[in-house]
């Protein structure tokens, strides 16, 4: 194999250009893995938040239904309790309307959380 002094000085000029485009790209790397980092860690607070929101939800619409079943069951105990006083027809009607009465009721005083 013959030495040839072209493929030498190319040789020499890229390890000297080596660590010039190594501290140009590296500042240019950093920045954008620190701008990356920032997205990322945005992004992670604004799904923990819609995490919280969505449990929220969940938790106010399991109290909802608990007390709507505490209603019902209520009802039931009220029309279990009837002595018979009223015909058909009146008793069925009556705990109809006292648990639309209830539920306007529960509707208005539902405690709500501040933004």
């Amino acid at each position: 194999m013959r030495f040839s002094p072209l493929s030498f000085i190319l040789g020499i000029a890229a390890a000297s250009l080596a660590p010039v485009i190594t501290r140009v790209f590296r500042p240019l790397a950093v920045e954008a893995t620190a701008a990356g980092m920032g997205m990322l860690e945005d992004a992670r607070r604004i799904v923990a938040e819609q995490m919280e929101t969505l449990e929220d939800i969940v938790a106010e619409a399991r109290a909802r239904r608990e007390h709507l079943d505490t209603d019902a069951a209520a009802a039931a105990v009220l029309l279990a309790g009837d002595d018979g006083d009223h015909g058909a027809e009146d008793s069925a009607e009556e705990p109809a309307a006292a648990g639309r009465t209830r539920r306007r009721a529960a509707n208005g005083s539902a405690r709500r959380r501040p933004a």
